[in-house]
Order: structure tokens, then sequence, then C-alpha cells
């Protein structure tokens, strides 16, 4: 080895230096080893003189020993380290698999890279060491130089450490995570003087410490070479491990997500597909190497395999290789060194997911349907029934009775609950739209279309209850196809070619008389056939007076905890006029009314004077009708021509009267409901109910000559 230079020079160094009275410079030492000399032996004399002294109690002044085995001399020391004999620790087998089980991950990394250390040293003799944190050896390569242990004892399974064996290249490095060597003499044990020892550190993706590298030789043929070496194999290892940890973590979210992922090659071949896409595309084994073709055929989009410069998003439609049909939402993306990822969702799926975000779910079942009266009664059993089937249900009823509340509760209580419960108003859709609204549509198929097209509702309703509320109000053009819908079960965008197959469950609902539109034509006869299967008609709340107490009192205390009030419910004087009162808007009329009298009203009690005027005056009407009817008809009670009696006479001229103010009160507004109703001095809800009772047309009125 080399070093006559070494010696010299550290002799012509200045004693006072606090650096060079604590070791070596590291440039000299390498530069020692790597140049052949005469006086090695030097060297190693002065070094064991150092190592004794030190173990005869002198802790100071060793100028020629480097900083890093000093500070390992008095950590063994502290330690209480013999030095002399050479004391073994090895683990018992089952302690020993136990270690090894849990540095897989760190062994099977760092195998094919020990072997090719070993490889490009050879043929000197080494031995390659790979330890755990702990300093348990977990692989070894290469010549077993015993170390006094005896020729056949293993070396896997040993323990190194300081606190073990004292100074060693792997117990530095495991105490200061640093790369080291220890050479000779140095060693804290003269147990070891025969070799040399170099060691560098593995860290995990984290930068925590997973273990270290060391090699161990004959004393003399310890070279920088080597070293460097070492230090390359242990980071090269460490950068293994982080690159299999991001892979194992990458490959780990792509076998959880939520969608299908395909990574094709050039060629269209499949060179990684995730555990969802193989159920999704119903895949049994590995399909690396496969062509995509062989796994699904695309028939909607050319382009779905075509290599692009930019992600693509779009929708197709597939036939897999058992002959199954699938609709997919996909973006394509091209890969840096050719290929392309595709990320695949299905369209059902998708539908599930946006219904359950927007909430398009039914609320209501049939448990929040009030009303003991007769026709109610009857009404709630029809629904049950059409709740036990997935028949096609016609709900009829004037506006404000509860239609959709009815469907709601149709949905509930059949085995479709857990699905999608989506609503469509035909009524408040522009015509023009309807069909787009219903059925979706692909992309550029009017002005305005979205790039990517847009489901329809039935889409969105699939496996689920679509409820068309006004029904009646649907036009004709849109009528065909929702008929079709009806008898194939399959659905065509606006502007596309392809049909989908869907399963919607269909409660219509309208305040129409569907028969009378038929008649007129403005409703098509096969199709009322078709949602005519079953119908059960909701009644007005004119109808069911008997509910209107209970109806009341609930819409109140519901309101009361809003508004933070106490009310105890209404007077019987309330009550009554309630149920005197004609309900032109029904159950809905009735809730906000009683909305309007709580905000107004102090309580404890609703009183009829905290009603509005037309109900009060509704009662006041009735009452005048019931206490005029003679017990015996005369002359001037009554009118034989008519057979109505005095008080039903007065009840009449009021209308009238109250008819003719309204019709000139809208006569002169132009039908300008905010002035009429300030004309006639009610509010604009009151006039309208009004309008209604006496059949009035507001279109009348605009486009009178007055």
């Amino acid at each position: 080895m080399p070093a006559p230079t070494f010696a010299s020079r550290r002799r012509q160094n200045d004693e006072t230096s606090s650096t060079r009275r604590e070791g070596l410079d590291p440039n000299d030492f390498y530069s020692f080893f790597s140049t052949p000399s005469v006086s090695n032996d030097l060297f190693w004399k002065k070094m064991y003189e150092a190592r004794e002294r030190f173990h005869n109690g002198e802790q100071d002044h060793f100028t020629n020993v480097r900083p890093h085995i000093l500070r390992s001399w008095k950590r063994s020391f502290a330690a209480n380290v013999s030095y002399t004999g050479l004391t073994s620790v090895c683990l018992a087998s089952t302690d020993l698999q136990r270690i090894l089980e849990q540095n897989e991950f760190l062994l099977s990394t760092a195998k094919p890279i020990l072997k090719e250390l070993l490889d490009n040293i050879h043929p000197t003799r080494n031995c390659v060491i790979l330890t755990d944190t702990a300093g348990v050896y977990l692989h070894t390569l290469g010549d077993d130089f015993g170390f006094g242990r005896g020729a056949s004892s293993p070396l896997r399974g040993l323990v190194s450490s300081e606190m073990i064996e004292g100074t060693t290249s792997m117990g530095i490095c495991l105490a200061e995570r640093q790369p080291t060597c220890v050479l000779g003499c140095e060693h804290y044990n003269p147990c070891f003087d025969g070799c040399s020892c170099t060691a560098a550190p593995i860290f995990d993706y984290a930068n925590n410490l997973a273990g270290t590298l060391s090699m161990t030789m004959e004393r003399d043929s310890f070279n920088h070479h080597t070293y460097g070496l070492v230090i390359a194999a242990a980071k090269a290892i460490t950068e293994q491990m982080r690159l299999r940890h991001l892979l194992h973590e990458t490959q780990t979210i792509m076998e959880l997500l939520g969608e299908a992922v395909v990574v094709l090659d050039d060629s269209g071949f499949v060179r990684m597909m995730n555990r969802y896409a193989k159920r999704l595309f119903h895949v049994k084994g590995d399909a690396v190497g496969k062509e995509f073709v062989e796994v699904a055929e695309v028939t909607s989009d050319a382009h779905f395999l075509a290599p692009a410069k930019k992600v693509k998003d779009n929708e197709c439609s597939m036939r897999l290789a058992d002959g199954s049909s699938l609709q997919c939402l996909y973006s394509s993306s091209p890969l840096p060194e050719g290929g392309i990822c595709v990320t695949l969702r299905e369209s059902q799926r998708v539908h599930k997911l946006t219904n359950r975000i927007t909430r398009a779910k039914a609320v209501y079942s049939f448990a929040d349907i009030l009303g003991d009266s007769q026709c109610m009664r009857q009404a709630l059993k029809l629904a049950r029934k059409a709740s036990e089937n997935s028949m096609t249900t016609l709900i009829l009823g004037q506006s404000g009775v509860g239609k959709e509340l009815f469907a709601q509760a149709i949905h509930n209580a059949s085995d479709r609950r857990d699905q999608p419960f989506i609503v469509i108003n035909c009524g408040t859709i522009p015509r023009d739209l309807v069909q787009s609204e219903l059925f979706g549509y692909e992309p550029g198929a009017f002005t305005g279309a979205a790039r990517q097209g847009a489901p329809g509702k039935f889409e969105l309703a699939d496996g689920g209850t679509l409820f068309l509320d006004e029904i009646g109000d649907m036009p004709l053009t849109a009528q065909v196809n929702l008929l079709r819908v009806l008898q194939e079960g399959e659905v065509t965008r606006v502007g596309g070619k392809r049909s989908w197959r869907v399963d919607v469950r269909v409660v219509a609902a309208t305040h129409c008389d569907l028969a009378k539109a038929v008649e007129n034509g403005t409703f098509r006869k096969d199709l009322f056939y078709r949602l005519n299967v079953l119908a059960l008609t909701i009644p007005a709340l004119s109808e069911r007076k008997s509910d209107i107490p209970r109806l009341a009192n609930f819409f109140l205390a519901k309101i009361a905890g809003d508004l933070n009030k106490q009310f105890d419910g209404f007077s019987p004087e309330a009550l009554q006029s309630l149920e005197a009162y004609s309900w032109p808007g029904n159950v809905r009329e009735l809730e906000n009314m009683v909305e309007r009298t709580a905000v107004m009203a102090d309580g404890p009690f609703i009183r009829k004077a905290d009603l509005p005027s037309e109900i009060r005056l509704a009662a006041s009407l009735s009452t005048q009708s019931r206490s005029s009817v003679p017990t015996i008809p005369n002359q001037d009670e009554y009118c034989p021509s008519s057979h109505t009696t005095t008080a039903e006479v007065k009840v009449d001229a009021v209308c009238d009267s109250e008819r003719k103010n309204i019709i000139g009160a809208l006569h002169a507004s132009g039908g300008n409901v905010s002035a009429a109703a300030k004309d006639v001095g009610v509010s604009r809800v009151t006039l309208y109910a009004h309008i209604r009772r006496y059949g009035l047309s507001l279109e009348a009125f605009r486009t009178s000559p007055y």
C-alpha cells in the first residue's frame, strides 16, 4: 500500500493547528492509498501505537488519526466495547426470518446491484455486505473472511455495530449516515487489523436511513476507486428504491382509480391495463401484449385509437369480445415516447355520480303525504300499488295538489329507490329544446351545443325514475320520440345516429284533460294510451275539506320554526273560514297562505281577522247562505222558476259585482295584473285567484281595444 509521503507530510504539519491535530486531510489520505510506496509499515506502526495509547487511557492529541475514526473510538470506549477477542452476535433463525421479511423491498432492490458491484472488482478478494439500520447482515456476496469466527460461521444474521464490534466502516456509517472507510489498525478491535472496509448509507424514498452497503477486503487492497464504487452502488440502490416506490405507488393509485386506464403503443397493443379496465372490458388474466381490438371494438368513434398530439375528450360505443355493448366517456393523451394513455368512465356510472352530486333524488315518501279523507285514502292506495311495479304511471290533478309529491313517494317505495329520480317540467322548457333536454344531443347538433355533447334526462335517469311534469304541454315532435323510448327502451340523441339502451320508469303528470287534448289534436292518441297504463287522480283540496285543518296546522308548525314564533294553531272561526274557501290553488295555495299569515300574525292563535280578505269574504258568504235557508218556502224567499234561495241570489249578486269590478280593472290596465289589483284593492295573489275562479283570460284583456 502507498504512503511514505503521508508520514513525512504529517510531520511537517503545524502541531498547533486544530484541524491538523485532529486528523488527516482526506485529499492527502486518499492519494496516499492510491500511490504505491515502500513505507506503508511506518504508517501502520504509527496507527497501531496511537490505538494502543488510546486503549491505555489517552484520549487527545492523536495527530495521525482521522476525525471520524477518533469519534468512533470514543463512542466505542464509552459503550465499554471489548477490544480483546471478537464478540459475535448472531440472530436466531426465526428473528432473522422476520427481519428479512421486513426488509424484502431493500433486499429485492439491492441484490442485483451487489452482484454487479462484485463482478466489477473481481478477481480480488472481497466481501460485499448489505445490512439493515440495526447492522444485521441481510445479504453477503464474495469471500468469507471469517474474522476469527471460523470458516464455517455464516455471515447472514450477524449483527455489526459500534456497540458490539467497535469501529468498523458499517458501524460509523450507521452512526453518522455518511460514507466512510476504516483501514487496518484504524479498527477499534485488533482482530480486524488484517482488513480494510468501506461503507455507504442507503436511504429510502423519504430520505430515512434504510441500511448500509459495505465492502471488506485485505488491508493493502484498498484504494479510492473501490471507495467510489461502493458509494456509487449505495446511491444506485437508493435511487432504485425511490423509483420502485414511485412505481408501486403509481400502480396502487392506478388500481384504486375509479376509472379504467389503458396504455397502448403506437401499433394499438396493450402495454398496461388496470384492474378497473379489466372489469369494464370483461378481461380475465393479463391483457399486456394483446391488440386492443381483441378486447373491444370501437363502433362509434373512428379516431379513438388514432395517434393524437393533444388530449382528446369524447364519448364512444364499444362492442366487447363477449358480444356485450358498452358506452363510455373517454380521455386520451399522447405519451412522450409514443403511444397513448386512455382513461374511460362508463356513462351510466358517470350519470349516477352526477345525479348524486346534484341531488337528483326523491326526498318524500308516503309518510309525508297528509290526508284522511275517503278520496285521499283511495288515491294513496292506488299510488302504493303503482310503487310495487315499474309500469308507466299517469298522475292527474289540478295544479298544486301535490303530483310531484306522489311521484317521489312512488319512487321511494319502489325497488328503484336507490337510483336517480330525475324531474323535467315539459311546460317550462322552450319547445325547440324539449327534445335535447329529454334525449340529449351530439357535438355540433345545433348552434350553441356543447363541444362534447350532453346526455339527456333519460340517460341521467337510467336505472331510476323520470318524472315528466306537465306532459300535456309537450310538443308533438317530442311526443313521437317519447313514444319510441317507452316502447323500445332506446334513446337517440339529437343529431345522433346510434341508439342507447336505457332502463327508466316513467311517471307523467298533468293538470290537463288529455282525452280532450287528443280530440283537439294537440296530444297523440297512441302516446296517451301508452301513458294511461296506470292512472291515478289526486283530489283537489275542495274535494277533501276535512283534511284542511290538519294540513293548515302542519304548515303553521313548519313555518313557525323558521320564523322563530310560537303558535298554538288556528281559532275555530279561522278554521271554518279555511274550510269555506274554494282553494283554486289547492294545497300549494294553502301553504302559501299559511306562510303569509304567520308572518303578519302575532299569535298565539291564527284568528279569522288574520286571514286574507278573500278567505274572510268566502266565509261570510257561506255563513249568510246557511242562515238564510228557510224551513218553509214562501213567495218572498223562494223563486219557483229557478229553485234558488234568497241568500243564494245575494251571493250570486255579490260575486257578479266582484266579477264586473275585476273585469273593469283588467280592461282599464290592459291586462296588467299589478295595476288591476291596486285598482280593486286586493293583492296580486288574490286577484290571480279571482281570475282563475271566474275563468277569465288575461290574454283577452291584453289584446282588447280598450
